[in-house]
Formats: structure tokens, C-alpha cells, sequence
């Protein structure tokens, strides 16, 4: 098994237990068999794109997330989510204090 697969599957098994969801339910969400669920999950098998697809809408992820080194908690997120609505603050009031310079300055 390629470190490539072992990435997929555990993310894949993190954000499924992250939101509580069973393996039969989740193959019912994903609309595949929960024995080729299993199978997926325990690197036997390893899913298609269109599958792929299924799997990053229900649980609401980007496909990347799926092949993070470190996956990041829901909780994690909204503490990330603060940080850049403050990145943003800083950036706004960042640009107009250089729109007020360029008016100053310009001719």
C-alpha cells in the first residue's frame, strides 16, 4: 500500500468518525456497498473518482483534505476561521491607510 493510499484512508476514517457517522451509514450516504466500504477502509480497495466525489460532499471536505499529513479538527477550524477574519481586519484597515497616503500624495 502506496503512503498515498495510507493518507486516504486514514482522513477518510478521521472526518467519518469526526462526525459520527457508522460505516453502514456512511456507505448508505455514498450511495456503495458496505462491504466495499470496508474494503476501502482497510486498503483492499481503493475508490473511484466519481466515488471520491460522494465521499468529500457528505462529509463536507475539500478532496484535499483527504491526503493531509496532519487533518485539521471541526473544532480546530473555527480557531483557524478567527485568525483570518482578523488577517482580514488587519488587511482592510492596512489598505486604507494607503488609500489616505495616495490621496496625501497624489496629484
Amino acid at each position: 500500500m502506496t503512503h498515498f493510499q495510507q493518507l486516504f484512508i486514514r482522513n477518510l476514517r478521521f472526518f467519518r468518525r469526526e462526525r459520527g457517522i457508522s460505516q453502514l451509514k456512511f456507505s448508505e450516504l455514498i450511495n456503495i456497498s458496505p462491504n466495499y466500504l470496508n474494503a476501502v477502509e482497510n486498503g483492499k480497495n481503493f475508490p473511484s473518482p466519481e466515488v471520491m466525489q460522494r465521499i468529500v460532499d457528505v462529509l463536507s471536505i475539500l478532496p484535499y483534505q483527504l491526503f493531509l499529513e496532519y487533518p485539521v479538527k471541526a473544532e480546530q477550524k473555527e480557531h483557524g476561521h478567527e485568525f483570518i477574519h482578523e488577517l482580514l481586519r488587519i488587511k482592510e484597515r492596512f489598505i486604507k491607510e494607503i488609500e489616505e497616503v495616495i490621496k496625501k500624495y497624489a496629484p
